[in-house]
């Protein structure tokens, strides 16, 4: 299968910033009286923003609504971005190489579009990516499809010519789902987390760069 676009999952695949996300949840249900436990933790990893606010919601008996507790978390995460969302070790290299070679290259996201380039712009990458589709822009957030179908059309690249970079099952989920290849890397908050629907599992992007090679032109 010859790869000729490369899909970014961004939080804790391109940036660290799971535990930023995590500390923004933990604010905004501080201020409800309520604390997360690991096991609702681990279940909204990876998930839409709504998704997420949903479950919250649901669990804890909060009288917010989905859009009002999804707001809250935002402003919150947005207005404490500043040094808290670094990207992760080979991002740089890895894209840098991907344009040297030509290929498309998008990011896919669950996170909503402001949040998303708030990041990028915060750590001055906002200018390398034409292509971001993010999870208010689809029907349905992963492990949906959606967001992935919809980067492969935006760059005009059939779904099985795909690779998706992921950190968490639901985006796994989601890229098998769309028909496309996925390699997993796992962050250090989502290690113990089932991965196994990957093509591949690697340690590092700076692994993805020495392979990209042998990735665009596996037959």
């Amino acid at each position: 299968m010859i790869i000729q676009a490369v899909l970014f999952d961004l939080d804790g695949l391109m940036f660290d910033s799971e535990p930023h996300s995590l500390a923004s949840w933990e604010a905004v249900l501080i201020e409800r009286g309520v604390q997360l436990d690991q096991l609702t933790i681990d279940s909204i990893l990876g998930l839409r923003i709504d998704a997420t606010a949903r479950t919250l919601i649901d669990k804890y008996h909060l009288p917010d609504t989905v859009p009002g507790l999804a707001d809250a978390k935002t402003e919150y995460q947005i207005a404490h971005l500043d040094g808290n969302v670094p990207p992760m070790p080979g991002l740089i290299e890895l894209i840098d190489e991907i344009d040297r070679r030509g290929l498309k290259k998008a990011i896919a996201s669950s996170g909503i579009r402001r949040y998303v380039e708030a990041v990028l712009r915060a750590n001055g990458l906002l200018d390398r990516f034409s292509v971001i589709i993010t999870g208010d822009q689809v029907a349905h957030g992963k492990p949906a499809p959606d967001v992935f179908l919809a980067a492969a059309r935006a760059l005009n690249v059939e779904p099985q010519h795909c690779l998706v970079l992921e950190d968490a099952p639901a985006g796994v989920q989601a890229a098998k789902a769309a028909g496309m290849t996925c390699i997993a890397v796992p962050d250090h908050s989502v290690a113990q987390l089932d991965l196994s629907q990957a093509d591949r599992v690697v340690t590092s992007l700076h692994e993805i760069r020495v392979a990209l090679p042998e990735l665009v032109h596996e037959e």
